[in-house]
């Protein structure tokens, strides 16, 4: 595709609904009483997406800027977790994130370049924000059966959506792309073995208190989530046992270790996945002007 192709394409339906999409999630979490944060863009820290074997050779590009070397940003979840010990115990923020994915991972899904509805509830469980999520899923898929720009039928989605472990995903299906294909409602994924900062369930070691949203018609994954690690011991073995430099969390850990992280709770939402679904886009690059695609040069 060259610059010409690129402004010829008609993705007025899609920007269309991407707005009212955007008006209706961040109208929801206003009325909920959550402060809206601007993003932060570049940080001496970010998520290490670890353990995702996806993420295994991706790196954060960084920039040296005034004497530091800063990172851009895979995701605010740990900036997410200090805004909560700031006080703010309700947060939402509309995030850009650069994840620069493997070309292999052009599968119509996948962007390097995204944005997420990210959120954090300070003292919540995992019941609370997967509730938080459906009732937001439920409402907007209502909602948007009055708009002239949705012209496919949406799933009558009704609370609450099926849940499964990973492991009775992989039992019953194989994976989740084939849980996906097969089922007709949104659902759940949760006891997923990743990040660090996801909180491990302390009456089941080796299980774990997060949750993915999968969407149906093999769409896939459009939310991920969890409870929060957030006392220092417990973070610091975490991070040994995935062979992750405390080094290069330092500031994290200094909030941790003064006791000043409290538990939350939250999850970020694709705002591309969410609406190439919406839409029945085939590709994620129908949704974005300026496309994104792991292993396909930008054009502009």
């Amino acid at each position: 595709m060259n610059a010409v192709q690129l402004v010829s394409r008609d993705i007025g339906k899609a920007m269309a609904v991407q707005t009212r999409v955007i008006d209706y999630m961040t109208g929801f979490f206003v009325e909920k009483g959550f402060k809206w944060l601007l993003p932060v863009m570049l940080s001496s820290i970010t998520d290490p997406l670890w353990p995702d074997p996806a993420a295994s050779k991706m790196r954060a590009p960084e920039i040296e800027a005034y004497g530091s070397k800063l990172k851009l940003m895979h995701s605010m979840i740990l900036h997410k977790q200090f805004a909560v010990s700031m006080g703010l115990d309700k947060i939402f923020i509309l995030s850009p994130n650069i994840r620069l994915e493997e070309k292999d991972r052009d599968d119509g899904r996948h962007a390097y370049e995204f944005t997420q509805l990210d959120f954090e509830i300070a003292h919540a469980s995992m019941d609370d924000v997967m509730g938080l999520i459906e009732e937001l899923i439920v409402g907007l898929f209502k909602e948007a059966k009055s708009w002239e720009e949705v012209d496919r039928p949406l799933p009558k989605a009704k609370r609450p959506f099926k849940r499964f472990t990973l492991e009775e995903i992989k039992e019953e299906f194989g994976d989740e792309d084939e849980a996906s294909k097969v089922m007709e409602e949104p659902f759940w994924i949760t006891d997923i073995s990743r990040e660090f900062y996801d909180r491990e369930d302390s009456e089941r070691p080796g299980h774990f208190r997060n949750y993915d949203l999968i969407l149906p018609e093999g769409y896939g994954e459009v939310s991920s989530g969890g409870e929060r690690e957030w006392q220092y011991e417990v973070i610091i073995r975490k991070l040994k046992e995935g062979g992750l430099s405390p080094e290069a969390f330092k500031p994290y850990l200094e909030v941790a270790k003064a006791g000043l992280l409290k538990p939350t709770a939250g999850a970020g939402i694709g705002v591309e996945r969410l609406v190439r679904y919406m839409v029945g886009a085939k590709h994620i690059a129908e949704v974005q002007p300026f496309p994104r695609i792991p292993g396909v040069p930008a054009v502009i």
